[in-house]
């Protein structure tokens, strides 16, 4: 009876030792697994923060550019559109024409009033020489008239004649004296009437300018695109009214993008301008597109705008952990190698080189290009 519970002991012994034989190796293997685990995300931590600041990354970036409102700088009648919205132009391209009538007219007038002008200068330079004859003959009976006088007085002396034809001879004189005053003030009057000669002439001068002017305004009729580009926002037919200052559509530059791309401010400690750029724009998935650093912003608002007869605001961000401030910098491209790639205010991906290392640098290659590849499903 002794020798079964024995035997029953020992079978149960057994059986643990076999469970505890088959746990182990699963405990061994988990806890394998779970230091592998913790040693890939040790260097994967590692990795993020050197490639952090060796080839910083962002999903941050948007296409910039100038935009500008195309505003007539004279009114008129819409007479011709030759432009489509979202067509893209040339610079010097005719946008749009409007009525020219009234301003060629206007400069047919101003051509006349400077032809006037110029016949008055020439009125004008005929009195002067009017003038000047009448200064000479005066001068002429002047010099007579002094000769005339000391024959009179002469004679009057010597009794040939009275003293009253002596008297009468001085004044005379004194006539002609006062002639000759006279009329080189009338010079002098007809001289200032001119003023300069040809077209440093006043009258000329002023005529000149509003010659100008109308030319000009007969130029505005006609609307040109500044530079090359696009237009776009806008609903034109012939007929409308244009006035002075009102958009009639508006006009993006293609020869000004750029793209403006935000890091985290402890991502900016080695760009500078002149790095290395790669952007994977989502205009064009599977495509990548080198540029260069152009500046880095000096700084953003942030809030704070202590104004006089108000406290100052705090800053409730705080900690460790506390939201990370993005700062921006600016990337430029070849033209050419983007041309129709480019849409204003489209997203993009940017990864910067801020240094020779061929490692991260290579391993960079491939996250852009692999990122490239997945706007094909955003």
């Amino acid at each position: 009876m002794s020798e079964k519970p024995d035997s029953e002991n020992k079978d149960i012994i057994d059986s643990n030792d076999d469970v505890e034989e088959k746990v182990q190796p699963k405990t061994n293997k988990v806890r394998k697994i779970t230091n592998y685990l913790l040693l890939v995300a040790s260097l994967m931590l590692v990795f993020s923060i050197i490639s952090d600041r060796i080839i910083p990354f962002t999903d941050n970036a948007r296409v910039k550019g100038y935009v500008v409102p195309i505003k007539p700088e004279v009114s008129g009648q819409v007479l011709d559109i030759l432009v489509q919205p979202n067509q893209p132009v040339l610079e010097g391209d005719v946008l749009v024409k409007l009525d020219p009538t009234d301003y060629v007219i206007a400069v047919k007038q101003a051509e006349q009033d400077l032809e006037i002008a110029g016949q008055n200068v020439g009125a004008q330079t005929a009195a002067i020489a009017a003038s000047q004859a009448r200064v000479t003959t005066a001068n002429v009976e002047l010099e007579n008239s002094k000769l005339q006088t000391n024959r009179v007085l002469a004679m009057a002396k010597r009794g040939v004649v009275s003293q009253s034809d002596g008297d009468q001879a001085r004044a005379d004189l004194a006539t002609a004296r006062a002639n000759v005053v006279n009329a080189k003030a009338d010079l002098e009057k007809a001289k200032q009437q001119l003023g300069a000669k040809g077209q440093d002439n006043s009258q000329i001068k002023a005529a000149l300018l509003a010659l100008e002017q109308a030319q000009i305004n007969l130029a505005r009729t006609t609307i040109k695109a500044p530079t090359a580009g696009g237009v776009s926002n806008f609903s034109l037919s012939e007929g409308f009214y244009a006035s002075t200052g009102q958009a009639l559509m508006t006009f993006v530059s293609t020869e000004s993008i750029w793209v403006e791309a935000y890091f985290r401010e402890n991502s900016l400690g080695n760009i500078e301008a002149g790095d290395e750029v790669e952007v994977a724009l989502d205009f064009a998935p599977g495509r990548v597109i080198k540029g260069r650093v152009t500046s880095v912003d000096w700084g953003v608002d942030w809030g704070q705008n202590d104004q006089a007869g108000k406290l100052a605001q705090a800053n409730n961000q705080t900690g460790w952990l506390r939201q990370t401030q993005m700062l921006p910098i600016s990337i430029e491209f070849d033209h050419q190698e983007v041309s129709g790639l480019l849409r204003i205010g489209g997203q993009a991906d940017v990864i910067v080189y801020s240094e020779n290392n061929f490692i991260f640098n290579s391993i960079g290659k491939l996250w852009i290009r692999f990122i490239s590849l997945m706007s094909y499903v955003r």
